[in-house]
């Protein structure tokens, strides 16, 4: 017979019925204590690991801050108005080519621009017969508009002068008329009332005729008004209606767009070339004859005119061309393209009158030459400027450029406050 163990001999009924209820308590005051350790436990960890982001994270990020490479900001300083120092011996400053800016003779072009042919003097079919060919009928209309005017005033003209003489004409016959009647008065043979009337005639006359002249004069006045708009309206064409007058037998009316912010790089009598689409193989010379008084509201351009003669006649108007400005024999002044920084509408170099010190200075550019680019203003032969790598240093300009702005604007905005307290 198998010996049970103590642990597992059977329970009377009556020993369940009294101890159940002591042991199930029993267990489920273990489950709720075991259940308030576990969340007490998890408390202390979630608490533990949120100081140590709070405070800890702190410190070690400021450690690693100390441990890392000194920032960039530390190796390129602000040293000035627009000027900024770069430490020697850093990464920064072996990646930064510093050269010069050379003169050289050129007789390229200064600018290059897009244009067409406008107008073309075509002869007629007889020697005295020559005709005006236009691009667009807009300009063919507002061309015959506008000589129509010019006959219209030269008109006017003549007739303001005959309207002034035939009124001294009248007021002359009448003066004489009341000197004699005046005389018949006298001698007795004619009455006071018929010299009245006369000398009434003679008022009437100057005023009539004042008023004449003064009708005429605003006739002449809305004419040369009308042609002043008119020769606008082929202003803003593009063309220069003296031009019209002035090239006769010079040959085709080429005009140019040149943008409003180059507008100061053209002169009257600058050399150019042209050479057209559809002739690629010509080169046509000219020089700038004239230089449109408005700007294009549309497309912001400045219309620059110039005559090129065409003794074989294969120019036709509408023709489309690219313009180059400038090609006098100049010396000119040449850095590399890389080291030209455009920040907002303008153009900058950095200049190094010492070493680890660049000065930023606005420049004018004109085309690339190769990898090099013509600087029209703002340096001089000689001057130590930045070439490659000169981009890496962009942010810091901008930077340097803002902070230098923002003085003037400050005291710009507290005069405007003073001012308002006056």
């Amino acid at each position: 017979m198998t010996n049970a163990h103590p642990d597992t001999q059977p329970v009377s009924a009556s020993d369940r019925s009294h101890s159940s209820p002591s042991k199930v308590r029993l267990r489920a005051f273990r489950e709720r204590v075991s259940l308030a350790v576990q969340v007490t436990l998890s408390l202390a960890i979630a608490g533990g690991v949120l100081v140590y982001l709070i405070y800890g994270g702190k410190n070690a990020s400021f450690l690693d801050e100390e441990k890392r490479p000194s920032r960039p900001e530390e190796v390129v300083q602000i040293a000035g108005p627009s000027a900024i120092r770069i430490q020697s011996g850093t990464a920064m400053d072996s990646e930064l080519h510093v050269t010069t800016a050379r003169a050289t003779w050129l007789t390229s072009p200064i600018l290059s621009v897009t244009g067409s042919a406008l107008a073309s003097l075509r002869p007629g079919k007889e020697a005295s017969q020559d005709a005006w060919q236009f691009a667009t009928s807009d300009l063919l209309s507002a061309f015959s508009d506008w000589q129509k005017a010019g006959k219209d005033i030269q008109f006017q003209e003549t007739q303001l002068k005959a309207v002034r003489e035939l009124n001294e004409s009248k007021i002359d016959a009448q003066k004489k008329v009341v000197a004699r009647m005046e005389k018949l008065v006298a001698a007795g043979t004619d009455t006071q009332k018929d010299l009245a009337v006369e000398q009434t005639n003679l008022i009437q006359y100057e005023i009539q005729g004042r008023k004449d002249i003064h009708d005429q004069e605003q006739t002449v006045y809305l004419a040369h008004r009308t042609e002043a708009t008119l020769a606008r309206q082929l202003q803003q064409s593009g063309l220069e209606p003296t031009m019209l007058r002035s090239a006769a037998t010079e040959g085709d009316i080429v005009v140019a767009e040149v943008p409003e912010r180059l507008m100061d790089l053209v002169k009257i009598g600058m050399k150019c070339e042209v050479r057209f689409y559809a002739l690629p193989k010509r080169v046509f010379t000219a020089k700038v004859s004239g230089i449109s008084p408005v700007i294009s509201k549309e497309k912001r351009v400045l219309n620059v005119q110039f005559v090129v003669k065409d003794p074989h006649d294969v120019i036709r108007p509408g023709m489309f061309a690219q313009i180059g400005l400038g090609t006098d024999r100049r010396q000119s002044l040449l850095m590399p393209a890389d080291g030209v920084l455009h920040i907002g509408d303008n153009d900058y170099a950095l200049f190094g009158p010492e070493p680890g010190t660049w000065q930023i200075v606005e420049v004018q550019i004109g085309e690339l030459r190769g990898t090099d680019v013509e600087v029209l203003s703002g340096l001089k032969a000689g001057d130590r400027v930045l070439g490659q790598g000169a981009i890496l240093l962009k942010p810091v300009v901008v930077r340097c450029l803002q902070s230098a702005d923002s003085p003037s604007k400050g005291a710009a905005a507290s005069n405007g406050r003073r001012g308002n307290h006056r």
